[in-house]
């Protein structure tokens, strides 16, 4: 609901701005509200896959919590505060952190050749609708004789590629290795 109402918002105001006659400028206010209405949109689409099990902030300081304790978490900060919003950020920010580095656990004979993770991180990039630098090679294992099951991660949500060593996907699922 709070997305619709989101996207209503900013269509109204793009249908505004669109109305305007096209030799008159915006005012200073317009502006702003413009930037804020395009900047707001930008956060709900950046952070979607930050958020589990169904939470989602009710309102714009309980965002501002999350998100000030989410990159606590992203960057190693300790647990510092005691409110639920707060506590979900840091969780959130600290899988994504131990997301990140993954790939620098895993062993130089288990890493999949660069164009099955380049097919397998476009894949899921394309699946959930993120650019390619969101997504997280978790870990990777060859099956077969020039195959390769790749788990990738972006925030929360997994996925598994069944890829070739030329980059070909054989298969995709949801989940983890």
């Amino acid at each position: 609901m709070k997305h619709a109402i989101m996207w209503l918002g900013a269509a109204a105001t793009c249908l505004h701005l669109s109305a305007a006659p096209a030799a008159a400028e915006m005012s200073h206010d317009e502006k702003v509200a413009a930037a804020a209405a395009l900047l707001g949109l930008a956060a709900v689409l950046h952070n979607k896959h930050h958020y589990r099990g169904g939470y989602e902030p009710a309102s714009g300081s309980h965002a501002a919590d999350f998100e000030t304790c989410y990159r606590d978490g992203l960057h190693g900060y300790d647990y510092t505060e005691s409110s639920r919003d707060c506590a979900e950020g840091w969780q959130a920010g600290n899988a994504e952190r131990e997301n990140s580095v993954a790939h620098r656990r895993t062993a130089a004979s288990d890493r999949a050749p660069p164009m099955a993770i380049r097919g397998c991180t476009d894949l899921v990039a394309t699946n959930f609708d993120v650019s390619s630098h969101h997504v997280h090679i978790i870990k990777s294992r060859s099956p077969g004789k020039h195959e390769w099951e790749i788990e990738a991660a972006v925030g929360h949500e997994h996925m598994v590629c069944t890829m070739r060593d030329s980059g070909e996907v054989i298969s995709a699922r949801g989940g983890r290795l």
